[in-house]
């Protein structure tokens, strides 16, 4: 009986400790991710958002398509695409902005201030600079392939609970996972997943798809990119 229990002991151990390891590994990952995208003076990347809802027998999905880059210090553009609503984009030169919406046809090109880097905040990328602080109960849950473009990345998978600041309902906890480029340590897929109820006892349910099919980090971003002019077709009109 000793034998056994000494034998299972030893089986255990390095499982257990393993785990550990798996769970231990997971904060300095995040924190390198971070540092990572602090660090970047340049970069493009291009992906989507797709947003699955489910309230109570209802159903609803939606994608947003998304551009964003930036050049050090002060050269950036943050694009939407929105399945119903157009066209919203953000864009400096450093010497000028501009904003448009193709929706409403609105355009507008101002002389550029040291504030309009804040633009950059409703980026989806922006977010991982903070995702060592933002992902609580972090643990690595191993590693799969995620292709970007016609390239297959090695990555680290890592699962925790995201806390998104949200609107007027308030922060909002999801469940959430990152397939993380083990050697860029960049974010190339996210999936968050929310569940809430409402006064009536209708369950809501909302899975959130973030994917990255293009990253330039690191390259000259084309010149191109960082300026705006007002598109005759949509109607758009200069504000200045």
């Amino acid at each position: 009986m000793r034998r056994s229990c000494i034998w299972l002991t030893r089986l255990l151990l390095p499982l257990a400790f393993a785990g550990f390891l798996m769970a231990d590994d997971a904060p300095q990952i995040l924190k390198t991710v971070a540092n990572t995208y602090q660090n970047l003076r340049s970069y493009y990347f291009e992906g989507a958002t797709v947003s699955d809802t489910k309230m109570g027998a209802s159903a609803s999905k939606n994608e947003t398509k998304f551009a964003v880059a930036f050049q050090s210090p002060n050269l950036f553009r943050v694009e939407y695409v929105y399945p119903t609503a157009g066209n919203w984009i953000r864009t400096s030169n450093g010497t000028k902005t501009w904003r448009e919406r193709s929706i409403t046809k609105d355009f507008s090109e101002t002389a550029a201030v040291p504030e309009d880097i804040y633009m950059m905040d409703d980026s989806p990328i922006t977010a991982f600079e903070k995702i060592d602080a933002n992902l609580a109960h972090a643990t690595l849950a191993g590693s799969e392939p995620v292709t970007v473009g016609v390239q297959a990345y090695d990555c680290d998978v890592i699962q925790g609970d995201l806390t998104d600041p949200g609107g007027a309902a308030g922060p909002t906890t999801m469940s959430t996972k990152l397939w993380i480029d083990k050697t860029r340590h960049l974010v190339l897929r996210e999936v968050s997943t929310s569940s809430s109820k409402s006064k009536g006892g209708v369950t809501n349910e909302n899975t959130r798809t973030l994917t990255i099919t293009r990253a330039d980090v690191s390259q000259p971003v084309p010149a191109s990119l960082f300026e705006l002019t007002p598109d005759p077709v949509k109607g758009g009109k200069p504000k200045k």
